[in-house]
C-alpha cells in the first residue's frame, strides 16, 4: 500500500468542502440544508486528522529523541486510523440514519429492530438525489478520489411525492442509531 500523502488528501477534503458549500446555495428545504452542512463538517475533520498527521510527520524528521519519535509515530497512527474509520469509530460515515452493512455476515444490521437482515441494504433507505439537490455527485466524488464514503440513509420510507419540505425535522436532526448528530 502507497503511503498516506496527508497533504494531498488535506488538499482534496478543502475543495471538496468548499464545493459542498457553494452547491448547499440551490438548496430549498432545510432538510437539503443540514445534510450538506455536516457533510461539509465531516470534511473539515478530515482535513483537520490530515493537518495533525502532516505535522507529526514534519516533527517527525527531525526528532532524534527516541521517545518522542514513538509519540510523534502514535500521533500518525491515529490520524491514519481517523481517516480510515471517519474518526470515532464509525464508517462509513453516515450523514443521516446509521445503517451499517455487516461485514461478517453480509446484509445489513437494522437499526431500529437491532438485528441482522440477510440481504443487502434496501435501496429505498438511500435518499435520492432530487431532495439532496446535487450532493450525491459530490459523495460519489469523493469516494472516487479519497475513498471516503459518506451515507444518506433514511430508514421509514417517509419522503413522499411532496419531497422533503414535509419532512418532521425529528426525523434528519436526531437521526436513528448516529450518536454524532443526536
Amino acid at each position: 500500500m502507497p503511503k498516506l500523502d496527508f497533504l494531498d488528501f488535506h488538499t482534496k477534503f478543502i475543495a471538496f468542502e468548499k464545493m459542498v458549500r457553494a452547491n448547499r446555495t440551490r438548496c430549498d428545504t432545510r432538510f437539503a440544508e443540514v445534510v450538506h452542512d455536516r457533510l461539509a463538517d465531516a470534511l473539515q475533520r478530515l482535513a483537520g486528522f490530515c493537518r495533525e498527521g502532516n505535522q507529526a510527520e514534519t516533527m517527525l524528521r527531525t526528532e532524534t529523541d527516541p521517545t518522542a519519535r514513538e509519540a510523534l509515530e502514535e500521533i500518525i497512527n491515529f490520524c491514519v486510523g481517523d481517516l480510515e474509520t471517519s474518526g470515532g469509530g464509525f464508517y462509513p460515515w453516515h450523514l443521516l440514519d446509521c445503517i451499517d452493512p455487516e461485514m461478517d455476515w453480509g446484509g445489513y444490521r437494522d437499526p431500529v429492530a437491532e438485528m441482522w437482515c440477510p440481504h443487502p441494504i434496501p435501496k429505498r433507505f438511500t435518499v435520492a438525489d432530487e431532495h439532496l439537490h446535487g450532493l450525491s455527485e459530490i459523495i460519489a466524488r469523493i469516494a472516487a478520489e479519497t475513498g471516503i464514503r459518506f451515507t444518506t440513509y433514511l430508514y421509514y420510507d417517509c419522503i413522499g411525492p411532496e419531497g422533503a419540505k414535509s419532512l418532521d425535522p425529528e426525523i434528519y436532526e436526531k437521526p436513528i442509531g448516529n450518536h454524532r448528530y443526536g
